[in-house]
């Protein structure tokens, strides 16, 4: 495992999951992979793809 924490938090991460970040322009996006704990991971397939706002930024996962 990469890391021994979430993105997000301080928790464990869970699994690794593709994602999609932009700030303001949905067509701007950034393409990751994170390590994301259950809460955060619910939260942002919970967003759909409106994306999960978190400090500044929205994800979204999958990448397209």
């Amino acid at each position: 495992m990469a890391t021994q924490r979430c993105e997000f938090c301080t928790a464990r991460p869970h699994q690794e999951v593709a994602v999609s970040r932009w700030h303001e322009d949905p067509d701007e996006r950034e393409r990751l992979t994170l390590w994301v704990c259950v809460k955060h991971l619910g939260r942002m397939q919970k967003a759909g793809t409106r994306g999960w706002a978190h400090d500044g930024a929205f994800y979204k996962t999958g990448f397209w």
